[in-house]
């Protein structure tokens, strides 16, 4: 019981909280529609992520392609979902998996700050002059019987109308617990004229915020007391000012889970932010001119604060984009000096630096606002795999004395021509050190993250999670099987016996033509034709060359060039060997035909020795 109450502010707060409402209902009341607010956006934020499906990728690369779409794509994003930080968030997850570019995720956040002002216009307009709780009634009533739907379209679609039906519902109930202070607990009193009652009521706002996560809520709180009478018009436009800033705290923790491309994103939308709100402290008055001169020209009454203060908001916005926009090429080339992208140690660039030598290998790709959606979390899992495939290759070769950097270099003559040279002792590493030092530890990550993925997928969805875990394990299994082959091979690479030594460099050649193979699907990503049909070289490779190494033992058997018990560890070994093969294809397979292509089918039986021993 005690650990349900820890820290001990906890129950402080709860007990304070519980006096406070017994004392005042109406302050029970405006946190209850505080409450509802953000239990609203909640339930939006989750309905409208269940409509994006699998082709998240393909519609922003269509709708982000330019600065000015990025730009129209925050700002209609930002005028559905009602939240600037969900748009924020999911733009730096979009830009961390690669999915957007950074130009791309500036338009968006930089659009995300004027659409969020659509929210102060609707409740300045409707909501503060309707009974929102008699519209959010049947709203709630099919949101709940909707949400309890299994298929994602519906259960979506419930979400969002649970969500608005939360949104009004707070905002009805904001209006009530504000209208019911009367003069007791009147912002207004608290007055603060010059520019230090500016100062004040921006930090004020950028506190709601942050308190909050939500900008939105923020101006409904604004936006309710200035309706109501508790805040002065004045005060309320600087509190517009700080809730605008306080938005950058969304960004920042989004970066702190993020990738370098994830934190030059949150850099841009703090500075935007910041830049914007310096600005508007600056010019306020002439702000505040404006709005009046604008306000007189489409006819808002002089005393329509709430109006005026929703017109302002949109105004300063409108500055900041003004100012910003011609920047963002010279802000796009600042941030990737500042935050470049590191290549991921380890990677096959690294052939001066043995395998044992460089650092620990972790995950390099997988960030946590990547979990925020499916498909960003599906796209990082899948550059992740890529790597841990690429980690994998290098372990492979290493563990049977070839470079683990360079072979794809390499020509079927000249890996040929390599195998037959004398193996330094420097050359050889431990392949169960480097499975220690550069696999486990990725994969593991990998496995943590899966575990934390606590997302509705698609049924599509989930089958590419399924075939990205099962590549993982396959590609564990083949660095394991590598161990197996190296125990042989150590105790055999030096062997004076020429037929054991030609047996050991067929095994370690088949294995670096493998690898050169498999090396080569990247540069045939878009080409799905190609790629199968190096696939189905692949295989009959393999059974080319089990069929003539198994012929050749039988030979040297014979002709007693070695002898029983040499011959069954060769064939141990043959079997490791095609172990690594057969899990290598798999990992490969499966990473290289995405959901929607025609997985190969294996032209061929897979083979396993069967040399019969006399």
């Amino acid at each position: 019981m005690r650990a349900l109450f820890k820290p001990i502010w906890v129950p402080a707060v709860l007990l304070v909280l519980l006096l406070l409402f017994v004392w005042k209902p109406e302050l029970a009341t405006l946190a209850a529609g505080i409450a509802l607010f953000m239990m609203g956006m909640h339930h939006l934020e989750d309905g409208f992520r269940a409509f994006t499906g699998g082709a998240l990728e393909h519609w922003l690369s269509k709708s982000t392609n330019r600065l000015w779409k990025s730009l129209l794509f925050g700002i209609t994003s930002t005028a559905i979902v009602q939240s600037s930080s969900l748009v924020t968030l999911l733009s730096i997850a979009f830009l961390s998996a690669g999915m957007i570019s950074l130009l791309a995720g500036i338009g968006i956040v930089f659009g995300a700050n004027l659409g969020t002002t659509t929210g102060a216009w609707l409740i300045a307009l409707v909501g503060l002059k309707v009974d929102l709780a008699l519209v959010a009634m049947p709203m709630l009533v099919f949101g709940v019987m909707l949400g309890r739907r299994t298929e994602s379209l519906w259960k979506g679609m419930g979400q969002v109308l649970l969500g608005i039906g939360l949104l009004f519902l707070g905002i009805d109930l904001m209006k009530e617990g504000f209208s019911g202070f009367d003069d007791m607990l009147a912002l207004d009193s608290l007055h603060v004229t010059g520019f230090k009652g500016v100062l004040i009521y921006t930090l004020v706002g950028l506190v709601a915020t942050v308190l909050m996560q939500s900008s939105h809520a923020a101006m409904m709180i604004t936006l309710a007391a200035l309706a109501a009478g508790q805040l002065a018009y004045g005060n309320a436009l600087a509190m517009a000012i700080g809730a605008n800033l306080g938005t950058t705290i969304t960004a920042v923790i989004g970066a702190i889970g993020s990738n370098n491309a994830g934190r030059r994103l949150a850099a841009a939308h703090i500075l935007f932010n910041l830049v914007t709100a310096l600005v508007a402290l600056m010019v306020l008055n002439t702000l505040a001119q404006t709005v009046d001169w604008l306000s007189a020209l489409f006819g808002i009454d002089e005393q329509a604060y709430t109006l005026k203060l929703a017109l302002f908001h949109t105004l300063f916005n409108v500055l900041g984009l003004v100012i910003m926009l011609p920047l963002v090429p010279l802000m796009v080339r600042l941030l990737m000096r500042w935050l470049p992208d590191s290549k991921p140690v380890g990677s096959p660039e690294a052939v001066s630096v043995a395998l044992s030598e460089q650092p620990r290998m972790r995950a390099q790709y997988l960030n946590d606002s990547a979990l925020l959606h499916a498909d960003t979390a599906l796209k990082v899992l899948d550059q992740e795999l890529r790597h841990l495939a690429a980690l994998s290759r290098q372990v492979i070769a290493a563990g049977v004395y070839l470079p683990a950097g360079d072979l794809n270099d390499l020509s079927r003559e000249g890996l040929h021509r390599l195998v037959q040279r004398p193996v330094a002792m420097d050359g050889r590493e431990d392949a169960d050190a480097l499975y220690e030092r550069h696999v486990k530890g990725v994969y593991s990550d990998i496995i943590d993250f899966i575990s934390r993925m606590d997302l509705s997928l698609l049924p599509e969805q989930q089958q590419s999670l399924m075939d990205m875990s099962a590549a993982a394990r396959e590609l564990v299994e083949a660095v394991k099987a590598t161990k197996h082959l190296q125990s042989n091979l150590r105790r055999q690479i030096d062997s004076t016996q020429p037929a054991i030594h030609d047996a050991y460099d067929l095994l370690r050649e088949q294995c670096g033509m493998a690898l050169i193979d498999l090396g080569r699907l990247l540069d045939l990503e878009s080409d799905s034709e190609a790629r199968a049909k190096l696939f189905q070289i692949y295989l009959d490779d393999e059974k080319l060359f089990s069929e003539h190494f198994q012929h050749e033992l039988q030979m040297r058997l014979r002709n007693r060039e070695i002898d029983g018990w040499q011959a069954s560890s060769l064939l141990n070994d043959l079997h490791y060997l095609l172990r690594i093969r057969q899990h290598l294809y798999s990992a490969h397979e499966a990473l290289h035909h995405p959901s929607g292509d025609v997985a190969l089918e294996p032209a061929i039986e897979r083979i396993e020795p069967t040399l019969t021993l006399p």
